[in-house]
């Protein structure tokens, strides 16, 4: 599977080569700024875009950009001032500052939310705005799939009706529209098939839109245990003490469970329902020292 990267247009904006609405990660976005500007110019320095800032101190930006410092309100205004960014380029920076340093889920996705809406006000070609679509909604990727099973032509209507829960016949109609206008469907005759394979995760905003559907899906697998019979659910859970290392082997036996599944799942001749699948390893401890560690 490929993984989601940024497409990064090569174009003079501002003065350096990359626009700051083609980031997912502010500091990187500096990091590119401070070598595009380097590569003109090899004066440049982090000490003279510490002073074009105001601020008294040379390594202030390397620090920054190697993850050692974070930016405040008050720096956040003097990073723009220096990078001589529009209003409009500040106000996505402030927010792209405030999405990176978030550490909970609501905070997160309340600037993530805003990113979006200030992407889609420019009206020009932004970052996997399609990806961001596809995951906006948990039944795009089950319409993406069941679309292919039956010859439904336009009764977006049966469409809706086959997800569970359903949905209303103009929802389906809008997703089915979505994923031909975005090339993951398309249409022979009357029958629609997938024209691209299934899209894999990637990193920053687009990373994060992942996120947020695997989220949904989550809480879609609990409703599962109401809205289902435990003939129609597999569900099962466990736990269990490991070192790092066999942590990382199993991470690894997951991913080879997760193909044998694609795998299993395209050799099926006649598939009849769309089934979601999730699998997670997270930590209930803080590590605990080994006794020769002690």
């Amino acid at each position: 599977m490929e993984k989601w990267e940024f497409a990064y247009i090569e174009k003079k904006h501002s003065g350096y080569m990359l626009s700051i609405y083609e980031y997912s990660d502010y500091r990187i976005f500096i990091k590119d700024y401070y070598e595009e500007r380097k590569s003109a110019n090899p004066a440049f320095s982090y000490r003279y875009l510490a002073q074009k800032a105001g601020i008294n101190s040379a390594p202030f930006f390397k620090f920054l950009i190697e993850g050692k410092r974070s930016l405040t309100k008050e720096t956040i205004s003097k990073v723009v001032a220096a990078l001589k960014l529009d209003i409009k380029e500040s106000e996505y920076f402030e927010n792209l500052v405030f999405f990176n340093q978030a550490k909970g889920v609501k905070e997160k996705n309340r600037f993530f939310d805003k990113l979006i809406g200030l992407q889609k006000a420019r009206n020009t070609l932004r970052i996997g705005m399609e990806k961001y679509e596809y995951f906006s909604e948990w039944f795009h990727c089950a319409i993406r799939e069941i679309a292919t099973l039956s010859d439904f032509g336009e009764d977006f209507m049966k469409i809706g009706n086959s997800l569970r829960p359903p949905i209303s016949a103009l929802k389906a109609q809008n997703s089915v529209d979505m994923l031909v206008r975005i090339g993951l469907l398309k249409k022979e005759g009357s029958h629609y098939v997938q024209a691209e394979p299934l899209i894999s995760t990637g990193y920053g905003v687009e990373n994060y839109q992942i996120i947020k559907y695997q989220i949904k899906m989550l809480r879609m697998a609990v409703e599962a245990y109401d809205r289902l019979n435990a003939a129609e659910r597999s569900m099962s859970s466990l736990t269990l003490s490991v070192s790092r290392e066999t942590y990382r082997e199993m991470v690894k036996e997951m991913r080879i469970f997760r193909a044998r599944l694609m795998e299993m799942a395209g050799m099926d001749a006649s598939p009849e329902m769309v089934y979601h699948f999730n699998m997670g390893l997270f930590p209930l401890s803080k590590r605990i020292p080994r006794p020769d560690e002690a």
